[in-house]
């Protein structure tokens, strides 16, 4: 079947034939050749015996990956599917040639392979031409011994596989401190909080409505659920079933502030004031367009309740445009390769499900909470993830620190330096008393000074004792094993100590170069 011709999203102001690189160099994806930056331009035009199907699919891959990787992966994706048509003399993706490929690079050098995977695993998942069904759960069904990377390149696949504790927090850094700073819209954060938080399916989520936000008020605490319409279901219309699933006051606030933003696009368009009941019927993700065809609060009723219910909720292909814009503007990076968190709605169930098993559910549990009618599509959704592979310690930590990237803040020489350094008040001390850096932010904060190492108003000092947290919160992590406490609370601090360990290695490189620079400062002096 011929598929409509690709529209690629775009993820800032830009000209309309262009996008824009993760390093914020414009190219033109009809181009054969894309600079990505300074040092990487990447050729895209495949041999002209190439299925056309194959073609229009990698190159729209490779323009996610342009917009949402570095470009030192994207070069590398390209390679190695440049070098899989080239060694099998392939004209598209296939189980056979994937088979033979593997068979003739051996175990030395089956990474080649086990790197391309998510590749194609992510070419499917964004819906592209070109990937069979069959193909990806061949990809899926392989495990390969990978090339030796030490501690930063562990079992699971980084790119398709469930996020790490570790990845999942520090989306959700990013996340908050680029909403905050609007660096994406509030309604993508809405939905990539969503995604984090119920681990439902995109067409479940465009389903929702206002009046599924549920807020039960208790003698001890208020609680807070979301019913959720249920997808896949045969003999059922839109909106037939749901279930029922708690969720937390942070995204309950969230989904009530971006359906008051729903209501206000609708109120604007009818020009008078919606009723209550009405309101609530409105689309948390409305549809703008469908909604232009909306002339009176008449017609908004019959668009809502009548006999096609579905047409102003938001298409699936508009809340996979907002992930990918997430995704082009995030600069959370997996501590497990030091490369950007690759974002698909397949990861957050991956995510969910993993999770759960490891908490000691069995599979009726999980397939209720991922709202499977049976447990027969479970598995898929848990796979082992690295989180189960790696225990944080003095030795590892160090050594994932640079891949994860988790200190936010800027360093600083002294205190003079630091913006607020001439306020006492900014100075911040840790659990010793011994001061270790700054705060820049001039807005009240009552977090700790934990929470500075992955805030961005934080401003370390080079020659700070970041050392002595480093050991108490190594400590404090045996002392929690030695009690006999659940992994979730051991393992707790992890995203902490890593931005520990990364402010430690980034003021030993400071230092070094200053000690380095300092012969060539006195000769310059004397001269």
């Amino acid at each position: 079947m011929v598929q409509p011709e690709i529209q690629y999203p775009r993820s800032r102001k830009q000209p309309k034939n262009h996008a824009t690189s993760k390093d914020g160099y414009k190219f033109d994806p009809a181009d054969d050749y894309w600079q990505l930056n300074k040092d990487i331009n990447v050729a895209v035009a495949l041999p002209a015996k190439v299925m056309p199907e194959t073609v229009t699919g990698f190159r729209a891959t490779l323009l996610r990956y342009a917009e949402e990787s570095s470009a030192c992966h994207t070069r590398n994706m390209e390679t190695r599917f440049r070098r899989y048509l080239k060694e099998t003399g392939a004209l598209q993706v296939t189980t056979s040639t994937l088979i033979n490929w593997r068979a003739s690079l051996g175990i030395e050098f089956e990474y080649q392979l086990g790197a391309l995977r998510g590749f194609l695993i992510a070419w499917h998942d964004y819906g592209f031409e070109g990937i069979s069904n069959e193909v990806v759960d061949l990809l899926e069904s392989w495990s390969f011994k990978g090339n030796e990377k030490g501690a930063a390149v562990l079992s699971g696949c980084p790119e398709t596989g469930p996020f790490t504790d570790l990845e999942m927090g520090t989306l959700l850094d990013w996340a908050n401190m680029a909403v905050a700073r609007e660096v994406i819209a509030f309604e993508d954060y809405a939905y990539l909080l969503t995604l984090v938080m119920t681990a439902r399916r995109p067409v479940q989520i465009a389903a929702l409505r206002g009046r599924d936000l549920v807020h039960e008020a208790a003698a001890a605490a208020p609680m807070f659920r979301l019913k959720i319409p249920r997808a896949k279901q045969r003999g059922h219309g839109f909106r037939s079933t749901f279930r029922s699933l708690a969720i937390l006051e942070d995204l309950y606030l969230v989904l009530s502030e971006q359906h008051r933003r729903s209501v206000a696009e609708a109120t604007k368009v009818v020009r008078q004031e919606i009723e209550p009941e009405l309101a609530a019927e409105i689309p948390i993700f409305i549809n703008k367009n469908s909604l232009k065809h909306v002339k009176d609060a008449n017609s908004l009723r019959d668009m809502l309740l009548g006999d096609t219910p579905d047409k102003l909720h938001a298409i699936t292909k508009t809340l996979n445009f907002a992930l990918h814009r997430c995704a082009a503007a995030s600069t959370a990076r997996s501590e497990r390769t030091g490369e950007f968190i690759r974002l698909a709605a397949t990861r957050f169930r991956r995510t969910r499900g993993t999770n759960l098993r490891r908490e000691g559910f069995g599979p009726f549990i999980i397939a209720e909470l991922l709202d499977h009618s049976s447990t027969q599509s479970v598995s898929i959704y848990t796979e082992n993830t690295a989180q189960e592979a790696v225990v944080i310690d003095q030795l590892v930590g160090a050594k994932l620190a640079p891949f994860a990237q988790a200190c936010l803040g800027r360093l600083v020489h002294s205190e003079r330096e630091a913006i607020r350094g001439s306020d006492p008040k900014s100075r911040i001390a840790n659990e010793r008393q011994n001061a270790v850096g700054t705060c820049g932010s001039f807005g009240f904060c009552a977090s700790g000074f934990k929470a500075c190492y992955t805030c961005f108003h934080f401003q370390p000092w080079v020659n700070g004792p970041h050392e002595e947290v480093l050991v108490d919160l190594y400590a404090e992590k045996a002392s929690s094993r030695e009690a006999g406490c659940a992994d979730g609370v051991v393992n707790a601090n992890d995203q902490l100590i890593l931005a520990v360990e990364h402010c430690v290695a980034m003021c030993s490189r400071e230092k070094a170069r200053n000690l380095n620079a300092a012969p060539v400062m006195a000769v310059s002096q004397h001269g």
